[in-house]
């Protein structure tokens, strides 16, 4: 069995979605020297690295965070390994289609583009690369639990309808952005992702793993 970290690493001075999320911020406020312990205060956004995201983010009615059944983040996933994606370059119905890989309901679906590879790179976001309408209505017809990627950004600019709202309408989870899907030797893998157990939020920070 191994073991996969798909998590990106949070640290100051990283990528952020912009305000009014802040920026992050890890203060050490007590060290061994002066204090006899190191203690840290830590400032982050709920989508502040890789995160898992409920509707609630964007709609009215729909569970926190808190509310998903553990069992949820504990899965079955498929991995859609795509080339290399450029710069604001879209995920099409086509290639996820041609990927030969039938998806069971109820999984997670782990789609790979290569884009974590701009992880410490400035326009990570702003040049992130997105899913076709048709895209994303081809994956939500196969009812995953839990939409993943290594890329930011889920939504085509020039789509008014909104993708992400699309995919929180038909109750699957945002997992994102992910890193090292490329080290996934495997289509169908164990996922375990767990965020912290916060009252209230739609997202949060999370450490998630693959178990292939």
């Amino acid at each position: 069995m191994r073991i996969i970290d798909i998590t990106g690493t949070i640290k100051e001075d990283m990528w952020s979605y912009g305000p009014p999320l802040p920026e992050v911020e890890i203060k050490e406020v007590s060290t061994l020297d002066k204090e006899g312990e190191s203690n840290f205060s830590l400032l982050l956004g709920s989508i502040s690295g890789t995160y898992l995201e409920t509707g609630a983010h964007r709609l009215p009615r729909q569970p926190a965070l808190i509310d998903i059944r553990i069992r949820r983040m504990i899965t079955t996933a498929f991995v859609f390994k795509l080339r290399d994606k450029g710069p604001l370059e879209h995920i099409t119905r086509n290639e996820l289609i041609t990927s030969n890989i039938n998806v069971r309901e109820d999984s997670a679906i782990l789609i790979r583009t290569g884009w974590d590879r701009m992880w410490e790179e400035p326009n990570f976001i702003k040049h992130s690369p997105d899913f076709t309408k048709d895209a994303m209505e081809w994956l939500l017809e196969k009812t995953p639990s839990i939409i993943g990627a290594d890329i930011p950004c889920f939504d085509d600019p020039e789509d008014s309808e909104g993708l992400v709202n699309m995919l929180f309408e038909k109750g699957a989870l945002i997992l994102a952005p992910l890193v090292n899907l490329d080290k996934i030797t495997k289509t169908e893998v164990e996922l375990i992702v767990l965020p912290p157990k916060i009252d209230r939020v739609s997202a949060c920070p999370c450490r998630a793993i693959i178990r292939e």
